[in-house]
């Protein structure tokens, strides 16, 4: 008896090691019970205002308007908002198909020398295969990620927790490579006189 307690309690100091050890970089829960994915970056030497600008073109140019999108932007308060969406693809016997697709949110504040931002609000909408065999979106079914237990059972959910994930950490690099390099400047365009065909 007392050697299981002792390995209970070896186990259990082992685990809260483990816990103080793991990096932040995972999803979390926040106030409101959602899942989020939660990211302060220090950029020192960057003001904000440059930091806004070049959040604000990766907003606007890094992915395709169907993966993400800029929703609204406040540059008084150095905030930004957007939404997206990534693909869950599913294995079958020899290929894969699409599962579902997950949306989000993204936040971003901007200050001197740092930023911060979150993806959170991620639903799931799944995809059936209609008559002409493509997969399509299920019409009017939508499930927040935090409830999805009951929709898609604990494997699935693991699968589609680890994807959010995935596409989180990727979502926050490409930032940071935004955030690091200079925007570029629009390029002007270059007028070309009119032909005047009355003048031959």
């Amino acid at each position: 008896m007392k050697r299981l307690i002792l390995i209970l309690l070896v186990a259990l100091a082992g685990n809260k090691l483990y816990a103080q050890a793991s990096p932040k970089d995972s999803l979390g829960f926040d106030e409101n019970n959602k899942y989020i994915y939660y990211q302060v970056v220090t950029r020192p030497g960057l003001s904000a205002d440059t930091i806004y600008q070049r959040a604000l073109y990766f907003l606007q140019t890094a992915y395709a308007k169907d993966k993400l999108k800029l929703k609204k932007q406040e540059p008084a308060n150095g905030v930004l908002k957007g939404e997206g969406g990534f693909m869950v693809s599913k294995k079958a016997l020899v290929s894969k198909h699409e599962d579902g697709k997950i949306t989000y949110d993204i936040n971003i504040e901007v200050k001197d020398g740092k930023y911060r931002y979150w993806l959170t609000n991620f639903v799931i909408i799944p995809y059936e295969r209609d008559r002409y065999a493509n997969f399509v979106p299920v019409n009017g079914k939508k499930t927040p990620l935090e409830h999805a237990l009951r929709l898609l059972g604990q494997k699935d959910l693991d699968d589609y927790l680890e994807k959010a994930l995935v596409n989180s950490r990727s979502i926050g690099e490409r930032l940071k490579n935004f955030i690091l390099s200079p925007t570029p400047t629009a390029k002007k365009e270059r007028k070309i006189a009119p032909v005047v065909k009355k003048d031959w």
